[in-house]
């Protein structure tokens, strides 16, 4: 477990590392295009206050691409110091801010607050939308793949799996009542239909939750999940739970399958 944490700590610094990174080029693009505009305004003899609308557009593509209105900052300061520096009088001498100067920089640094917040906002509804189209697609090989299951233990050994990939852990559910031999948490979670183990009062020691596997008031057995990476978030409880709801259905259609089966045997042999 240590070096999974370690692994992922390091991908997570990796990722992190590459975005700055892109950040930076991005930036240094833009602040480059920026500055070429200016001079090339010089050289044809254009006041090169119409390069400001540039900046701006700048300061846009910077907010979209980095999803921060810091960058977007960044970027309008270095230009608006740059240009003080290299095309206004005096030459290679940064000036103390002028009216003009002043009121430049305000509105570069709320384009950028502005954008950060629109990027931001739209970067999380893009977030949502491909983890719901995610989910969906799951919950639909899910159905379709209990739909296919023929006994009770195949709908529970296909939801398993599912759930085993999607939540990151081993899930198991155990059909029928626990031996006597079992763990004690097992024992109460069936007798008592309420999860026990891990988080539950009275189980300080324990890695594993169990669940009552059952519906109104009918416990079909229980289900083990592993928590030794830590409790479960809200989202996948949510994804649990209609796993397992989806899965006892299949299970108690499966049932009513198997014990008209020999009804229908019988009836084919006497014709």
């Amino acid at each position: 477990m240590g070096t999974s944490k370690a692994s992922n700590a390091k991908t997570a610094r990796n990722r992190r590392m590459r975005r700055l990174a892109r950040n930076l080029v991005v930036v240094g693009v833009l602040y480059g295009a920026g500055m070429a505009a200016v001079w090339a305004f010089s050289l044809i003899n254009v006041s090169t206050l119409v390069v400001f609308p540039v900046f701006v557009l700048g300061i846009l593509i910077a907010c979209l691409e980095s999803d921060s209105g810091l960058w977007g900052a960044l970027l309008g300061v270095g230009y608006l110091l740059s240009y003080d520096f290299f095309f206004t009088e005096p030459i290679y001498g940064l000036k103390v801010l002028s009216r003009t100067d002043v009121v430049a920089l305000v509105i570069f640094l709320i384009v950028a607050l502005i954008m950060g917040i629109i990027t931001h906002r739209m970067r999380r509804q893009a977030t949502i939308a491909e983890r719901n189209a995610l989910a969906l697609g799951r919950l639909n090989r899910l159905s379709c793949g209990l739909f296919e299951s023929a006994t009770p233990d195949e709908a529970c050994r296909f939801s398993e799996e599912f759930l085993s990939k999607a939540l990151g852990r081993s899930i198991v559910i155990t059909l029928g009542r626990p031996s006597s031999d079992a763990e004690a948490a097992v024992l109460d979670c069936y007798a008592q239909r309420c999860p026990t183990g891990f988080g539950e009062l009275g189980y300080p020691s324990a890695t594993q939750k169990f669940l009552p596997f059952g519906l109104k008031g009918r416990i079909r057995g229980v289900v083990t999940v592993d928590c030794a990476l830590g409790e479960l978030d809200s989202s996948s409880r949510s994804l649990l739970a209609a796993v397992l709801a989806q899965t006892l259905v299949a299970v108690e259609r499966n049932d009513l399958s198997e014990e008209r089966r020999p009804t229908r045997e019988e009836s084919d042999a006497a014709l």
